[in-house]
This record gives C-alpha cells, sequence and structure tokens, in this order.
C-alpha cells in the first residue's frame, strides 16, 4: 500500500508538472489553442440558466407565449399586460449568460435580477413583452448538448438581431397590443444585437410607433472580450478567439460604433462607469462614451456607481442588471418623455 501511494504521488507530480510546462512554456502553442476553443465554446454555447423566478412571483399576471424567428427559432417569453389596458409596450432582452429572469450565479459575484424592474414598469402602467435569446434560457437554439429545437450558435449579439426583429414583428401583430407606442430596454449583448436590427431593418424600424431605446450597458465586444480574457487568464488572445471563432461559426463580434449610428429614435445609456471589463484605464473613460459619439440621435446616460447620484453597487458589471430594481427614477422619467412626445 506505501509503495502504490508513493507511485501514485509520482504520477501525480508528474502530471503537475507537464501542466505547469504547458502553461508556461505553450509548446506548439498547445495551451493557446485549448484555451481560444475553451472560449469560443462558452460565447457560442453558454450553459443554460433556470429561470427561478415568473411574473407572477412579483404579483404581475403573465402567460408564457413563443415567439418565432425568421430562422425558425423559437423563442420563449413572458408577456405581462398592464394591470389596466395601455397603449404602451415595453419590449425587454437580456445580456449573454443571463435570462429573461436573470441569472442567481451573476459575474464576480454580483447577481442579475429583472422582475423588480419589470414590476415598476408594470406599476407605470406598461405592457411588457421580455424573451429569453437564442440558446438561452428556455428558448431554442444552442449547438451539441445544449440544443433545443432548430440549433442555433449564441451569436453576442450578431446573430439576436433577429430575436429583436421577432420581438418586434410578435408586438405589431398582436391582437392587442399592435397599435401601441413602443420602447426597446436592452441589455448589453441585446444592445448591440438591437442596434444591428436597426442597421438590418430600417424600414421596419422607422415605425413612427417607435418612441425609443433604453441600452443598458452596451458593448464594444472586441475590448471586452480582451479584457475579459486578460481578467481570467492574463493572456492575449482576443484575435485568436474572433478568428476560430469567424472560422467555425462564420461571424466575428459585435461592433456597435457600426451600427449604432441606425438607431433613429432618442436612446437611454445606462452604465457602470468603472466595470473593469469597458473601462478604459488609459483614457480614463469607459468604452460606452465612444459609442454615445457615434450615435446620431439625442441621448443621455445614466452613470451607475457608489461614486455617482443614485449610488449603487461596488463598480462591478452586473451592478447595471440590478440598478433600476432599486432606482427606477432615472428609467421612468425617459419612457414618461419619450410616450409624452407623441400626445
Amino acid at each position: 500500500m506505501i509503495k502504490l501511494l508513493q507511485f501514485s504521488g509520482i504520477v501525480i507530480a508528474l502530471l503537475a508538472g507537464l501542466l505547469a510546462f504547458v502553461w508556461f512554456a505553450n509548446p506548439f502553442g498547445v495551451r493557446d489553442n485549448i484555451l481560444v476553443n475553451q472560449i469560443v465554446g462558452m460565447r457560442v454555447a453558454p450553459a443554460r440558466l433556470e429561470l427561478p423566478e415568473t411574473p407572477q412571483d412579483h404579483g404581475m399576471a403573465y402567460r408564457d407565449v413563443d415567439i418565432l424567428t425568421a430562422d425558425n427559432i423559437r423563442l420563449s417569453a413572458w408577456e405581462i399586460p398592464a394591470a389596466q389596458p395601455s397603449d404602451r409596450t415595453i419590449i425587454v432582452n437580456h445580456p449573454l449568460t443571463t435570462t429573461r429572469y436573470g441569472s442567481v450565479e451573476g459575474l464576480d459575484g454580483v447577481s442579475a435580477e429583472f422582475l423588480p424592474m419589470l414590476r415598476h414598469l408594470h406599476d407605470a402602467g406598461y405592457n411588457i413583452i421580455t424573451y429569453d435569446h437564442r440558446g438561452q434560457g428556455e428558448s431554442d437554439g444552442g449547438i451539441g448538448d445544449l440544443a433545443r429545437g432548430t440549433e442555433a450558435p449564441v451569436g453576442a449579439g450578431v446573430t439576436e438581431w433577429q430575436d429583436v426583429v421577432a420581438s418586434l414583428r410578435y408586438v405589431l401583430g398582436h391582437e392587442a397590443f399592435a397599435d401601441d407606442q413602443l420602447v426597446f430596454l436592452s441589455q448589453c449583448m441585446g444592445a448591440n444585437a438591437t442596434f444591428l436590427a436597426w442597421q438590418n431593418e430600417p424600414e421596419l424600424f422607422s415605425r413612427p410607433q417607435i418612441r425609443g431605446l433604453v441600452a443598458n450597458q452596451p458593448t464594444l465586444s472586441y475590448n471586452m472580450t480582451d479584457r475579459f480574457i486578460r481578467a481570467r487568464t492574463g493572456l492575449d488572445l482576443v484575435d485568436q478567439v474572433e478568428a476560430v471563432q469567424r472560422e467555425q461559426y462564420g461571424f466575428g463580434f459585435a461592433n456597435a460604433l457600426e451600427t449604432v449610428p441606425s438607431v433613429t429614435v432618442p436612446i437611454l445609456f445606462s452604465q457602470v462607469e468603472r466595470d473593469r471589463y469597458t473601462f478604459n484605464p488609459e483614457t480614463g473613460q469607459n468604452d460606452i462614451v465612444q459609442i454615445m459619439e457615434a450615435a446620431a440621435v439625442d441621448h443621455e446616460i445614466v452613470w451607475i456607481g457608489p461614486e455617482h447620484p443614485h449610488a449603487f453597487g461596488t463598480g462591478q458589471r452586473f451592478d447595471a442588471y440590478r440598478f433600476f430594481n432599486e432606482h427606477p427614477e432615472p428609467l421612468l422619467d425617459f419612457l414618461a418623455r419619450q410616450f409624452a412626445e407623441q400626445e
């Protein structure tokens, strides 16, 4: 038994040494290839998350509905009518690695939860449509073992523009909501997808009943991916990740600077200013400043953090996905102003 334990210890030591050699020496690029493929896999096939609560848990009547995209992906959605008949509807989507509920685990120890925010919208008299993007939550899509229904990779904003278009067409074809005034509330990946939807379907999005867009933490995806990889590995792999993703799945990263100029309605941006994945310490500003400068419409921003009005959180990215739960006033004010302009 002693000899067996000694032998096992030697094997473990050899394996540990081999792994250390592969990590630090990176022979033939083995380490980088492994990491790059893992990162691409996490982007196009993130883990599916459960929805631990429904609108009913927050005092809202709702029904489960399905939305079908043009490329035949079924999106799972909640339809939450206002308590009293309303002619104003908010279409809500979500960031990567979350669902229409949010994410219990979240990022860097901070969870995401959207239902309290939706309750504020509900109490303000708005109808709500909120859905899971393709390959996430209860929607179809995904690849491999995570696939449901029609397979489709998660595009981190590049393919999800089709989900945004489908959500708008769903409302326009709705028995009760078709003539409503509309605002999109789009978040992170979902915001980038909404910019791209505006670019790809300009006629559809030119309808005068679309009154505004709330863009909660859109990103310069290349920059954010680079900072995320460096924070986790200390390595410069972003170009390899984009190249492999493009080679394997046919698309690269979303580019908000190219797509946000297509938006034709006022935008309320919101952003954790010191979010380490979007803040550039060399320039001393968040990437969202470049996105705002590229926008061709009136826009404003709610900065989030302990140092700002409505002080909140600790400067972590996912603070933004809880902010409006506690501080809905800037959101409700923007919505009221956009809808009032139509009256």
